[in-house]
């Protein structure tokens, strides 16, 4: 079996690196799993873990032709490992010419085919440009620069002239024009930190949420729609993160619940920007790139807005058509890109035994979604949006 390689920080091998790994073997390649420190360069080895009778079993080999690399990987720390591998290997993504948030909005901002979709963007560098900021829209989001999965984000709303309120994952507090400062000398000051334009993206019962486009390289070298899904931010007062205690909803069901007559024209917009993004993506990094998550706003008119594009998106809410998507794109890079010819083990036991073990995964997957789904889009759920309101007032005030 050709060998490939999945780099991730996680020391156990997550549920999408097994689900890969079968869908991969079916193809007739053999996924090891491996860490940073388990790259040894001067042996020019990997001491990795490979699926055998559904239990990780360790494995010493040369270093695997192709890499599906997670970001996080590229570390200061894993610096002399990940520049070994940019010249070793073929990586699912070399980390090269990274676009900024700034950047790209500033980029695509003057784009005619994307400029209707940006939000004012500012890299802050004093105080006086998020007082000016405030001035001018009120309400404002301050994010990381080079943040991922939402973290650090807080949005920060100008009641009057003195008077502030400043969120926080769940929380809120007030504060004056001296606490203000005071904030940002603590929080933000000398760090890369950019501003944005506040875009209201709720639900009527005054949960934030998002829509995010999961696309991935198939079995063509093309891009693709992996999954969209809504992301709804229950409870939160700040950002439509799963990660802080969200959940997600089929996107079908709750535009047509939130933005009737707009539901169908929106979805298909969402899919549209799911292959032109991506592309536009590659073409400013001058690189290949496997896997981006697009998250988008659409406000209470129904237009969207484009918050952000990771190059590091979760995988909780897509596990299986990742993998999928994933092996059939390491069989296209292999094949065309690396000219490495893959033959397809015949073993039919095998097969039927990794297709078993797929459709067990994936209806596990699927049980968790639908319970979700019924929860979020129930009466009962629309219904106690005022007392989730009311908490989070409580909550403020304490």
């Amino acid at each position: 079996m050709q060998e490939i390689g999945m780099l991730t920080n996680f020391n156990k091998p997550t549920e999408l690196a097994k689900m890969t790994s079968l869908v991969a073997k079916a193809y007739g390649m053999e996924l090891i799993y491996i860490r940073p420190k388990d790259i040894n360069i001067e042996e020019k080895k990997v001491y990795g873990k490979i699926l055998v009778n559904n239990k990780w079993v360790d494995k010493t080999t040369d270093i695997p032709p192709f890499i599906d690399a997670a970001p996080y990987c590229f570390m200061r720390k894993n610096k002399e490992k990940m520049d070994f591998l940019r010249k070793t290997t073929f990586l699912s993504d070399n980390r090269r010419n990274v676009v900024t948030k700034e950047m790209l909005q500033n980029t695509l901002s003057k784009d005619e085919q994307f400029s209707h979709l940006m939000i004012p963007t500012h890299k802050i560098k004093s105080f006086q440009d998020m007082d000016s900021y405030l001035h001018d829209y009120q309400k404002i989001v301050l994010k990381p620069g080079k943040g991922l999965r939402g973290k650090g984000i807080y949005i920060i709303e100008k009641k009057d002239n003195d008077l502030f309120t400043i969120g926080f994952n769940k929380e809120k507090w007030d504060a004056d024009v001296n606490a203000l400062e005071e904030f940002f000398d603590n929080t933000v000051r000398g760090k890369n930190y950019i501003l944005q334009k506040y875009v209201t993206s709720r639900t009527p019962q005054g949960d934030p949420f998002d829509c995010r486009v999961h696309v991935e390289k198939d079995g063509t070298g093309k891009w693709a729609v992996a999954k969209i899904y809504v992301r709804i931010g229950i409870g939160q007062s700040v950002i439509s993160n799963v990660n802080q205690g969200g959940g997600i909803s089929d996107p079908k069901e709750f535009l047509k619940a939130n933005f009737n007559g707009q539901h169908e024209e929106i979805y298909q917009n969402l899919l549209k920007l799911g292959t032109q993004i991506p592309k536009k993506m590659e073409q400013l990094r001058g690189t290949h790139i496997m896997s981006l998550g697009l998250d988008i706003g659409i406000d209470t008119n129904g237009k969207l807005y484009l918050f952000e594009v990771n190059d590091g998106p979760s995988t909780k809410a897509v596990i299986s058509e990742v993998a999928f998507l994933r092996s059939n794109y390491y069989l296209y890079v292999l094949e065309n890109r690396l000219n490495r010819k893959v033959k397809v083990k015949d073993s039919t036991d095998e097969l039927e035994n990794n297709q078993k073990e797929i459709r067990e995964l994936k209806e596990i997957i699927a049980e968790k979604e639908k319970q979700l789904n019924s929860i979020l889009n129930s009466k009962s759920w629309k219904l106690t949006g005022v007392m989730r309101k009311v908490r989070r007032k409580m909550t403020k005030k304490k």
